[in-house]
């Protein structure tokens, strides 16, 4: 209980600026802060769906949070509309080489657990959209009340996709492959688009191929989406209500 005390969710009455009409909260506890933002009506939700942003600038998660609406709520990364200043934790490490550390991925872990509180659900739904799949395949891998992992061009090799892309490699990262014997018993859907050249299927393929079964796993390519685009009659086809 103590741990849920110090993630008290501090609320916000007023719309988070001309972001979202979404209610913002600020997740705090551990190494980094979150913001996200809730829609003001939503009270309580046996099963919440949970959000998660991707790399760098914010807003396409939180705009497929919103247009799912229903229990679903929304998580940016650490550092996501935060300005950079001596009282947060935000540096360059966190968006190149640390982005899926071990104090970010803790971090993100505990604001799940605290507004799977804050709305007494028993189980999440966690929806990773690209570097937040990564983040949600390795928060999933450690859980127990994880109804569903949903990716949308999701990260799920980052050593792949650094060889991909020819850029440097994430060496302070955690990598979802690495947790495959623990997603193995995790039932999870992963969308892939095929005009999706920033993260391509490769990565899927071989975040696929490290499972000895495969019984828990959906795959789907979405004809028409690209990295940003297009994703939101996708998730709604495979998201539960």
């Amino acid at each position: 209980m103590k741990m849920f005390m110090l993630l008290f969710l501090l609320s916000f009455t007023v719309q988070a600026n001309d972001i979202s009409s979404w209610n913002r909260l600020i997740l705090s506890g551990g190494t980094h802060i979150m913001i996200s933002f809730v829609p003001p009506d939503l009270k309580q939700a046996d099963v919440l769906n949970i959000f998660i942003e991707g790399d760098g600038e914010p807003g396409v998660a939180l705009r497929l949070a919103q247009e799912t609406g229903g229990n679903s709520v929304y998580i940016g990364r650490p550092c996501q509309y935060l300005k950079v200043t001596r009282f947060n934790s935000c540096n360059r490490e966190l968006w190149t080489s640390h982005r899926y550390s071990q104090d970010v991925v803790d971090s993100m872990d505990k604001a799940i657990s605290a507004l799977k509180q804050q709305y007494q659900a028993s189980q999440v739904r966690l929806v990773g959209y690209s570097g937040g799949g990564a983040i949600a395949s390795i928060i999933a891998s450690k859980r127990s009340d994880v109804a569903l992992l949903l990716t949308i061009a999701g990260n799920l090799d980052h050593r792949w996709w650094t060889e991909f892309n020819d850029s440097a490699p994430l060496s302070g990262s955690l990598n979802p492959i690495d947790y495959s014997a623990a997603l193995e018993t995790v039932p999870q859907v992963h969308l892939i688009g095929d005009h999706d050249f920033v993260v391509p299927g490769s990565v899927l393929m071989s975040y696929l191929s490290k499972f000895k079964t495969r019984d828990k796993v959906k795959s789907y390519l979405v004809g028409g989406a690209d990295h940003t685009c297009c994703w939101s009659m996708a998730v709604a086809a495979v998201l539960p209500e």
